[in-house]
């Protein structure tokens, strides 16, 4: 794991020096170069890399981040470096099929309304992955309260058919959860919070999935931060207090600062100062254009 920003700037300096070198030896060794590699000259080097880019770096952004936001005693550490990982994880998973559902909880911590218009954007649609009910109910409830409230008799009707087939005590509180949120039921939320402390820890997708290369997250949990401000979103007035102080510190911070505006934690230098930009001020334009050039290479 990096344990400094320089340490991450270097290997994703290492990175794109060896796609500079790939995109003059036809491609070998890069992502999907199997699938796309006759098509590679129609992206950029900078698409590229986006693509190419591992999760160990990016979440060692949001690691980094957490840790020096602690050490400071500065919450406003966590914003940006919450505002920087996602953003960036957002451009590497341009690639990727489907829609980065765990990614709108975040941006919900750093109020990212562009970067929520590009993850749930007008097209969207309620899922039918049924090989999981709880990723299934989990996706169409959040979905349902973030992008389109007309879905809300079919959700709330999903859950009632569905519910009883999850068994994961995490992913129980995780759904009564949103179905409180959605429904109005304070208590109901407030009590699922709770218990999704107390279990967050065992849930496999998230400590040992989602964020895999993010230490600090496992003490430390963001998905719960960002779930917070998903009940301040859209509950009844009321604020449910967690009881990690950390938590409690992070949601105190926001609360008092409703109106801070994020900026990335860390600024690249040289041959990666186009990253400062891709993610902030050419953030939807870079995304856009990358996303159609995929989709003219997928079909």
């Amino acid at each position: 794991m990096h344990q400094s920003f320089e340490s991450i700037e270097s290997s994703l300096e290492e990175l794109f020096n060896k796609i500079e070198k790939a995109s003059n030896n036809g491609y070998q060794n890069l992502l999907n170069s199997n699938r796309w590699g006759t098509q590679f000259h129609k992206l950029t080097t900078e698409e590229l890399f986006f693509m190419n880019v591992s999760n160990k770096e990016i979440l060692a952004i949001l690691n980094l981040s957490i840790h020096n936001s602690i050490v400071k005693n500065d919450y406003s550490i966590l914003i940006d470096g919450v505002f920087m990982y996602s953003r960036f994880r957002f451009l590497n998973w341009t690639h990727a099929p489907g829609t980065n559902d765990w990614i709108a909880i975040e941006s919900l911590i750093t109020n990212d309304k562009e970067l929520m218009s590009l993850v749930y954007p007008e097209t969207l649609v309620l899922t039918d992955d049924n090989y999981d009910f709880s990723y299934l109910l989990s996706r169409n409830l959040l979905r349902t309260i973030l992008a389109n409230q007309n879905w809300k008799e079919h959700t709330l009707q999903e859950y009632s058919d569905f519910i009883n087939a999850v068994s994961g005590k995490f992913d129980v509180s995780f759904l009564n959860y949103l179905y409180g949120v959605l429904n109005g039921d304070d208590e109901l939320s407030k009590t699922s919070f709770q218990q999704m402390e107390q279990w967050y820890s065992k849930c496999q997708w998230l400590t040992k999935g989602w964020y895999r290369e993010a230490d600090m997250v496992k003490k430390h949990p963001v998905f719960l931060l960002g779930l917070l401000q998903l009940q301040k979103l859209k509950g009844n007035g009321s604020t449910i207090e967690a009881n990690k102080d950390w938590l409690k510190d992070a949601g105190t911070f926001l609360r008092k600062n409703e109106y801070y505006k994020p900026k990335p934690a860390f600024e690249f230098d040289h041959k990666l100062s186009f990253i400062n930009e891709a993610l902030t001020r050419d953030f939807s334009s870079f995304y856009l254009q990358y996303k159609n050039k995929i989709e003219t290479l997928l079909y």
